[in-house]
């Protein structure tokens, strides 16, 4: 009787070691894909394009962000050609995620269309930290066209990454069936 219960207290070491395995389940999922997008976003614009305008390799200065465009923030469709299209690509691919890797595609299609009222969101959370509280952010985005071509633009890039991935889910289980 002593023995069985020294064996139950005993760690087995004899377990073969394998790969760490993290299982977030669903929330967890678009949890992180929404920090990846949220951060991502803003962080490729920032980088790429401010570094780019406001860096001189000859002079080694570096100007402040109060100095710098203010409607970068609301109108990164600007900025797609100096990214390289990586925002948006981005954006694709994450939609693509999350919609590929539900059981049912309308989960992820929903999840990836939340992800437009976020990104509008940090740019005024953005501006208002960069530059203080005005009315100035909501002229730039609901006053102007560029602000609703921006919204246009990222409404299909998050349908058109979530209809494809839900596309791909359906084309591989119908190819598995045959």
């Amino acid at each position: 009787m002593l023995q069985d219960k020294e064996k139950q207290f005993k760690p087995d070491n004899n377990k073969k070691k394998g790969k760490i395995k993290i299982d977030f389940g669903r929330q967890g999922g678009t949890f992180l894909a929404y920090t990846l997008v949220l951060l991502g976003y803003y962080g490729l614009v920032v980088n790429i394009v401010m570094v780019n305008e406001w860096f001189s390799l000859t002079e080694q200065t570096w100007i402040s962000f109060t100095e710098m465009d203010r409607t970068v923030l609301f109108w990164t469709h600007e900025t797609y050609v100096d990214t390289f299209f990586l925002p948006l690509i981005l954006l694709f691919v994450t939609c693509f995620l999350l919609t590929y890797k539900e059981d049912i595609p309308h989960y992820g299609i929903k999840a990836s269309i939340w992800l437009v009222p976020f990104i509008i969101l940090e740019a005024f959370i953005f501006y208002t930290f960069m530059f203080g509280f005005s009315l100035e952010p909501f002229i730039l985005q609901f006053g102007n066209w560029n602000g609703y071509l921006h919204i246009i633009i990222l409404m299909a890039t998050t349908l058109s990454g979530a209809i494809s991935g839900m596309k791909l889910k359906q084309l591989i289980i119908s190819k598995r069936k045959i």
